[in-house]
Order: C-alpha cells, then sequence, then structure tokens
C-alpha cells in the first residue's frame, strides 16, 4: 500500500512523514507513535497470557510481528525505539 508519495514501506518513520495528511503536525504524530509502542510494551505480558500464548509463540511474536525492528529505521529523533528482548 501506498503511504506517502511511492514509499510503501510500514516504517514509522514514512507513516510520520504523511502525517500532516491526516491533518497532524510531526510533533504530534510522534506522540500518538510513542503512546502506541509504550502501550504495546506494557500490555504485551498480560495480553500473551491472556490469548494463552505459550513461551514459544511469545517468542516468535515478539519484535518480529510486533514492534519489528525494521519499522523502525530511519525514524525521526523523539521516537521511542523499542529495546531488544
Amino acid at each position: 500500500m501506498l503511504i506517502r508519495g511511492a514509499e510503501r514501506t510500514s516504517q514509522v518513520g514514512v507513516c510520520i512523514a504523511a502525517a500532516s495528511v491526516f491533518l497532524l503536525n510531526q510533533q504530534e504524530a510522534i506522540q500518538i507513535v510513542n503512546h502506541q509502542v509504550r502501550t504495546i510494551e506494557q500490555k504485551w505480558p498480560a495480553i500473551c497470557e491472556e490469548a494463552g500464548l505459550s513461551e514459544v509463540d511469545q517468542a516468535l511474536f515478539w519484535r518480529r510481528q510486533f514492534l519489528n525492528p525494521f519499522a523502525f529505521i530511519n525514524a525521526p529523533e523523539g521516537v521511542h525505539v523499542p529495546l531488544p528482548g
């Protein structure tokens, strides 16, 4: 899917660059991203428990399907980049 211009990569920086299309400035977009990232980090253990995911499944999803490092390449300054692990 085209996100901005001809850019198709699913990366935070691309989404933030497109913020004006959604009537947001860059700082507002960064705040939304940071809120989402921190919420995922904080709620991850409880959601995994609620979903009944095994430790193996949790490890397979974490940082692959959720908070994948590729999504944060070239993210602008101020974006909370999750720590590995």
